[in-house]
């Protein structure tokens, strides 16, 4: 027999109590009058058979009452082992809860995690029966239910340490939901855990009903002690026509000791080119700047490790780069003068990330190489190019942009040709607004992604810009409105085409028809318009543990792809417009490659560094 609160049987020391009550001295009741007390001295009366226990009944009731009263405070409870168990109470249904996360990798914590569940299944009767569920952040039966010993031995000795964060939510939900279907009456879930604080925020809801219980099993240690390379920063310069970038690493001590000349290496394509020394206190954190290097190429690998301790996992931080690469634009003009596309050339110009390379040419030098290693062409009101629609067709649908800047001179295809199918609506005649109030934005799309940056407070007022003179358009029904003039007319309409797009703005970008140009809002609308119908993405640098990644959009082709995981796993993803083939998840903390299925050797089409988001507590 055990206690669940020993320290209240401190509490039998109470049965002295009825004792002291039955030998207490206490006076005769009866009254003696007497006729005067001035000359009678008070001596107290002693009887040494008053102090004897006499009603031993009465004694014993009182004591047993105490003792009783104590012995349920301690709330006792009775060791039998499986065997008895099962032969008193019938089958057991149990639910082993293993955390896999990545703070397990901490110590002897996951060896000690599956002794522990191993002895849960050494203790199961004969006719018990237990499943085995493995979580980090999210929950997965590993093993279902099942009295075979061996087997749920078997899937413990071959489970592994993942590097998700800690969640305790879902791995209770699932205990509930497979214990709820259970019919046996003895419910039990045992949770294996190092008990990460940041596992648990108050919201998860979980509760098991009436009829199960829940065990816990902690294999933390005191020891706190800890390394972490959480951030990493890049600085990019250009310098002699190549870029170089400079790496600076953030280091965070969670222990209580601090922690001097620690080495931390910066390695780049599987080469240490440099290895600084540095210091952290106690619960604080610093930063280690590198030399810079130059990037020689696209998908450079690249790592820091920093020292060492019981939790190497977040002592290494990967990373991959890429020179930046520029958005090359032809601005095609259809007027004689000089500054047509002086507001336009110059917004872009300014541009960094990306940077803009703009090339201007008139209508009449257009021909089909104008297209060729462009992302965007911008028609800036011009009239059509002569000779180009079936180049220009096979520029978008192969993935360009093309932007038309509707003024006076814009003229595009019409009737039923492919190219006139080509741009969104049909362009009409000029509307002027000179003779009384000018127009202005009145509506704009600010879930479409080139409006999506003005849509919070003090973003961008377009109310301010003025229009003074703008074509009509009616669109068609598979174009997209991104935006309205005060009066309801179209002011930019979007149509898509193959993998490429094409929008068409009603007035003019420069000060002839409006005043936008001459407005805060008018660089980085541009901008936007620009890196839209371009594709751009800035590049990333890395992931984290979780995060799922679309495929299609990094893909350089429809083929199908093979996906090579950190540990070597290879994988075939389905082209594009397959379903949701192209998803990949990422469950491991390292480098991932992606090949095309026919590519042997040489670098791969894209690499993905994937960092683990450290949690311990």
């Amino acid at each position: 027999m055990g206690f669940l609160t020993p320290l209240f049987l401190v509490g039998l020391s109470a049965l002295a109590i009825p004792v002291l009550i039955h030998l207490i001295q206490r006076e005769r009741k009866r009254v003696v009058e007497f006729p005067s007390l001035m000359f009678v001295r008070r001596i107290p009366y002693q009887s040494v058979r008053r102090r004897r226990i006499r009603h031993w009944a009465l004694l014993m009731l009182r004591a047993a009452a105490v003792a009783l009263i104590v012995l349920a405070f301690a709330r006792p409870f009775f060791r039998r082992d499986a065997a008895v168990i099962a032969a008193t109470g019938g089958a057991r249904e149990v639910v082993i809860l293993l955390d896999q996360s990545a703070s397990m990798g901490y110590g002897d914590h996951w060896q000690k995690a599956r002794d522990a569940a191993r002895a849960v299944v050494s203790g199961l009767g004969r006719d018990d029966k237990a499943t085995l569920v493995l979580f980090s952040r999210n929950a997965e039966e590993n093993m279902r239910a099942t009295s075979d010993r061996s087997r749920l031995a078997a899937a413990i000795n071959t489970a592994k340490v993942g590097s998700g964060a800690t969640r305790y939510g879902p791995a209770l939900k699932l205990a509930e939901s497979i214990l709820s279907r259970s019919p046996v009456k003895r419910r039990e879930a045992v949770l294996i855990s190092d008990f990460q604080k940041t596992g648990w925020s108050g919201s998860e809801d979980a509760k098991f009903p009436d009829g199960m219980t829940l065990t816990t099993a902690s294999v933390a240690s005191p020891s706190t002690a800890n390394l972490s390379v959480p951030s990493v920063s890049f600085g990019r310069a250009a310098f002699s026509g190549q870029e170089r970038v400079t790496v600076t690493a953030g280091l965070s001590n969670k222990g209580d000791e601090p922690l001097k000349d620690i080495p931390v290496v910066l390695t780049v394509d599987g080469h240490d080119i440099e290895t600084a020394r540095a210091a952290v206190a106690p619960h604080a954190s610093a930063s280690v700047a590198f030399a810079p290097f130059t990037l020689v190429g696209a998908n450079v690998r690249g790592s820091i490790h920093a020292g060492s301790d019981p939790l190497p996992a977040d002592n290494a931080f990967h990373f991959v780069l890429s020179p930046s690469e520029p958005v090359s634009i032809v601005i095609v003009d259809g007027l004689d003068r000089s500054d047509a596309s002086l507001f336009l050339a110059k917004a872009l110009a300014i541009g960094t990330r990306p940077v803009f390379q703009i090339d201007v040419t008139s209508a009449s030098r257009v021909s089909p190489p104008t297209f060729d290693k462009r992302s965007v062409v911008v028609l800036n009101d011009t009239p059509f190019p002569p000779g180009s629609g079936g180049a220009l067709k096979r520029f978008v649908e192969r993935g360009g942009g093309v932007l038309v800047v509707a003024g006076d001179h814009t003229t595009l295809p019409t009737g039923s040709t492919s190219e006139a199918d080509l741009f969104p609506g049909r362009l009409a005649g000029s509307i002027d607004r000179t003779s009384a109030h000018s127009g202005s934005l009145g509506f704009l799309d600010y879930s479409h992604p080139v409006f999506e940056v003005f849509k919070a407070p003090r973003s961008g007022d377009f109310s301010a810009a003025h229009v003074f003179r703008y074509r009509a358009l009616e669109a068609g029904p598979n174009d997209r409105v991104l935006a309205r003039f005060d009066d309801g007319a179209v002011a930019a309409v979007e149509k898509k085409a193959g993998l490429g797009r094409v929008i068409v703005w009603t007035s003019t970008l420069d000060d002839t028809s409006t005043d936008i140009a001459v407005k805060p809002v008018f660089l980085p609308l541009v901008h936007q318009l620009v890196r839209y119908l371009a594709h751009y993405e800035a590049a990333t640098s890395w992931f984290t543990v979780g995060q799922v990644l679309d495929l299609t959009a990094r893909a350089r082709t429809r083929a199908a792809r093979i996906v090579v995981s950190p540990s070597g796993e290879r994988t075939t993803q389905a082209g594009m417009g397959e379903g949701t083939e192209g998803l990949l998840e990422l469950n491991d903390q390292g480098i991932y490659e992606i090949r095309g299925t026919g590519a042997s050797g040489g670098r791969p089409e894209a690499i993905i560094s994937l960092r683990w988001i450290r949690a311990r507590s």
